[in-house]
């Protein structure tokens, strides 16, 4: 089967009977309540990423928006725990009927010590606005898929896919996915943005509890 990077997303709803839903409960419950950053040790980092960003966003290629922007930011939210940790530049495969779904992610928070086990939020990052030779919600998509066989469906898998400024956070529940419309890093949703990672850390924690409680 095709690597992750040559998926649309027509070809994965076709392939795999996914519908987009306009107003996903789970995806309302995600992007609110956000996690204001009020201490300083968090707001003035924020705010020093959100300069950067303003003053080389269209300069930055992928690899230095990864590196100058969305790697401090994940640290600030501080996605390296216990039983979980962001893996960047892995691959993900898993066997889909008689097929292989497989192909490199961007960054992935997932369980496992050396490599990712238990995907629970991939984040795909695109310099460029999106043209016909690149679809970054389908090849964010396959992945996800590709999670939810993994997880055999226990829970939503949850993502974004980033264009320069713009984060757009998708969800993933049975075979039905949400996508908002974005929000601007460059601009006070640059709290919004810290907020739903946050609130992300929340529900990986809920999920790993859930689980160890079915033990």
């Amino acid at each position: 089967m095709k690597p992750f990077s040559k998926w649309t997303i027509e070809a994965v709803e076709e392939q795999f009977n996914l519908t987009c839903s306009q107003e996903h409960p789970r995806m309302t419950e995600w992007l609110t309540l956000h996690a204001v950053p009020e201490e300083d040790k968090q707001r003035l980092p924020l705010q020093a990423l959100q300069q950067k960003l303003l003053n080389h966003v269209y300069d930055w290629n992928e690899q230095e928006l990864i590196v100058y922007f969305i790697a401090p930011l994940l640290h600030l939210v501080d996605f390296e725990q216990e039983h979980y940790h962001p893996f960047f530049q892995r691959e993900i495969s898993v066997k889909y009927h008689n097929e292989i779904l497989s192909g490199v992610v961007d960054c992935v928070i997932a369980q496992g010590k050396r490599s990712p086990k238990r995907p629970f939020f991939f984040l795909q990052e695109y310099k460029k606005e999106h043209d016909s030779s690149n679809d970054p919600l389908g090849q964010l998509m396959i992945a996800m898929v590709a999670a939810q066989q993994l997880n055999q469906h226990q829970h939503p898998v949850y993502g974004a896919y980033v264009i320069g400024r713009y984060w757009h956070f998708v969800l993933l529940d049975g075979l039905e996915y949400a996508v908002h419309t974005g929000f601007n890093a460059s601009k006070e949703e640059i709290q919004a943005i810290f907020g739903v990672l946050k609130n992300t850390k929340a529900i990986i924690d809920k999920i790993l509890q859930e689980s160890k409680a079915t033990l």
